[in-house]
């Protein structure tokens, strides 16, 4: 096969070579045979995999290419003609043909359009056998695209397994654009299932929001049969059924509904033995206004801002009465005002089970700690059980939580609490609560405060000490970063000072806005949109990573995200501050209230600009020509001012600013790891005296 027309960046090179991206920038300098660009930008240009992949052989002796990078590469360099959720469909329409008939190297010597008509050929009949014809499509990548993805998809199914070899793709991809709350870890979709007990009936199971298909699958992996699922994104519904057919399921009974589920539920016959959803959070546009009198809304009419209750009572009518809801839900659900009265009204139904909260970071890309709601359709006549409340976060700051752990955990306070509830006190970790006890004036169903206080066992002496030595180790740290002053030299005279508006005409420097406001980037341009980590020009005032997630402009023109090197400047801040990004910055867009500045490192130093411009002289400066706000200052960077030095000089001083930024940062982590230390102090000290200990 031609494998042609992928095309890699200069990063992706860096990925492939397992160097730094500046290295590839050398090697373009020093090599007069390095592959000329075939697209892209003068910034960001795009190079054909297959010429570097013989530049990289004849040069570096580079290995060749890992089979799923390749398939990646192949996948990416679609991005500019179509959706990734079209090119995804081709790869697993692919990779679904040469796992059934499981002939991947041979398939090398195949025409790709006869090979591509085949896999289409075949996935269409299975579609139509399991009435799910309807998700048929695309019919073909373009002709010039088609001989490298196919040449990539039978290299990626040879090097390991079709099956494996998608779900890898479909896994990079949500590190590099998340889908959404269906983005779920397999061991959290287990054990949703787990928790939903065991099929009863004809086991029917669905999922009003499936997304990519985790729920389904897991639930598929179990034994459980038939399943419904729907979801409003025909894309993300045909990826299901791509990843139905590798698990073996579109030979079950299958349904898959293309609609929202809120709008035009699709109907569940008899009802469902059990209903798995991780729901969209926080919508604003979920229907409030043209469903206030649906019959579904049994324990209140939901108010505009509590979608996610809307989508528990939507779940509770698919189910038959008795019948298991397990749903992963935003820790505000269990504790906003504006959703107590409906909380209130499902306890007194006797609908809740169990509310468990998970660790931070553990399901899909959220750093908050998403709960699981366990639930039941209430059968009448039957009284309200104790609910089980459990917190499964660590509770030694550093203590990793991976998935099979927390899994453990959750199933063996999920068995304990069913065999007895009142043995399931567990201190700072689980307990069964009456519902009359849950019947406050807040319906507060957060686990935490109401679990019992952990006692100061050895393990938390052990926990303490450790603590306290890392506090001693960071202030041993800190002593080696006090700033020194600079030693007495002769300096060089600036000719004069020039602000940063000038730097952006003479093309040193470029400042890009922030958005007017939050969301608004690329609106109405009909680009491609993705959601990202964004980070504000709050984050960058109080010294914390990107703590947003959005939907932002993809374009890399329009909205380019933010490199190592950028000078981030909060818009409003007590005080002028400038951050210059870092790794973990890298890739992040910015978001409402940010300055980038992006500069020419042969002309500006990104560290002297930072330091310089906060210094106090400068920020009286910036004062004198801001205006406060809301007791802050607002910041126009391009009114900042910078001496006018050699490069190197710059450099010489940009190098004393980072250890002084270092000094600061070490600061801040000191102030954390101190005030962490001081709260384990008061409660080691405090909880000597709780309930059921002795006094010393």
């Amino acid at each position: 096969m031609d494998t042609g027309d992928v095309e890699v960046t200069s990063a992706d090179i860096a990925r492939i070579a397992g160097v730094k991206p500046t290295a590839v920038s050398n090697w373009r300098r020093r090599h007069d045979d390095f592959p000329r660009p075939v697209g892209g930008t003068d910034r960001s240009p795009r190079f054909d995999l297959a010429q570097v992949e013989h530049w990289l052989s004849a040069h570096r002796g580079a290995p060749t290419i890992d089979p799923d990078q390749r398939l990646w590469q192949a996948v990416d360099s679609l991005r500019s003609t179509a959706p990734a959720e079209s090119a995804l469909a081709w790869v697993g329409t692919l990779l679904l043909h040469l796992h059934r008939h499981h002939a991947p190297p041979a398939a090398r010597n195949t025409d790709p359009r006869a090979l591509f008509e085949a896999a289409r050929t075949g996935f269409t009949a299975s579609l139509a056998a399991a009435g799910l014809e309807h998700l048929a499509g695309p019919d073909a990548p373009p002709g010039t695209h088609l001989p490298a993805l196919a040449d990539a998809a039978v290299r990626a199914a040879a090097g390991s397994s079709p099956a494996q070899a998608f779900e890898r793709l479909l896994e990079r991809l949500d590190q590099r654009a998340p889908s959404g709350s269906h983005t779920l870890p397999p061991a959290l979709a287990d054990l949703m299932v787990r928790l939903a007990g065991p099929a009863v009936g004809d086991g029917a199971l669905a999922d009003p929001a499936c997304g990519r298909g985790e729920l389904l699958l897991a639930a598929g992996r179990a034994g459980r049969s038939p399943l419904h699922g729907q979801d409003r994104d025909a894309p993300s519904a045909r990826l299901t059924a791509l990843r139905a057919g590798f698990a073996g399921l579109l030979d079950r009974r299958l349904t898959l509904n293309v609609g929202d589920a809120l709008r035009s539920p699709a109907p569940t016959p008899d009802g469902a033995d059990a209903v798995l959803c991780a729901p969209p959070f926080g919508e604003r546009n979920w229907g409030a206004e043209e469903l206030v009198e649906d019959e579904r809304w049994v324990y209140g009419v939901p108010p505009r801002l509590e979608s996610d209750l809307a989508w528990v009572q939507h779940c509770l009518s698919l189910a038959r009465p008795g019948g298991a809801v397990v749903m992963v839900m935003p820790p505000g659900a269990a504790a906003r005002p504006s959703g107590r009265r409906i909380r209130r009204e499902m306890l007194r139904a006797g609908v809740f089970r169990a509310v468990i909260s998970l660790p931070p970071g553990l399901a899909a890309h959220y750093a908050v700690p998403l709960q699981l709601w366990v639930l039941r359709r209430p059968e009448p006549g039957r009284a309200p059980a104790p609910v089980l409340l459990a917190d499964t976060s660590p509770h030694a700051p550093g203590d990793p939580a991976d998935e099979a752990s927390v899994s453990a955990l959750v199933d063996r306070l999920w068995k304990g609490f069913l065999d007895d509830p009142a043995a399931a006190a567990e201190p700072g970790v689980s307990r069964a609560v009456d519902v009359l006890d849950l019947l406050d004036e807040d319906v507060d169903l957060t686990p935490r405060p109401r679990l019992p206080v952990p006692r100061a066992a050895d393990v938390d002496l052990e926990s303490f000490a450790r603590d306290r030595r890392r506090v001693e180790a960071s202030l041993r740290a800190l002593r080696t970063l006090v700033p020194r002053p600079p030693e007495e030299e002769a300096l060089p005279e600036p000719t004069r000072m020039v602000t940063l508006a000038e730097l952006a005409r003479a093309g040193s420097v470029t400042i890009r806005r922030p958005a007017a406001r939050r969301g608004d980037q690329g609106r109405g341009t009909g680009g491609p949109r993705i959601e990202a980590r964004v980070i504000s020009g709050e984050d960058v005032a109080l010294g914390r990573p990107a703590s947003g997630r959005e939907e932002v402009d993809a374009d890399p023109m329009r909205n380019p995200p933010v490199q190592e090197g950028d000078v981030l400047i909060p818009a409003v801040a007590a005080r002028p501050v400038a951050r210059v990004a870092a790794e973990t910055d890298a890739g992040a867009y910015p978001g409402p209230g940010l300055y980038v500045v992006r500069t020419n490192p042969g002309a500006v130093d990104p560290w002297f600009l930072a330091g310089f411009v906060t210094s106090t002289a400068e920020s009286r400066t910036t004062a004198r020509a801001g205006s406060s706000m809301r007791g802050g200052l607002r910041v126009d960077p391009a009114r900042m001012r910078l001496p006018v030095l050699p490069v190197q000089e710059q450099q010489r001083h940009g190098e004393m600013f980072r250890q002084v930024a270092r000094f600061r940062e070490a600061l801040h982590e000191l102030d954390a790891l101190g005030q962490g230390l001081a709260d384990r102090g008061v409660d080691l000290i405090a909880g000597r005296w709780t309930p059921g200990h002795a006094a010393p």
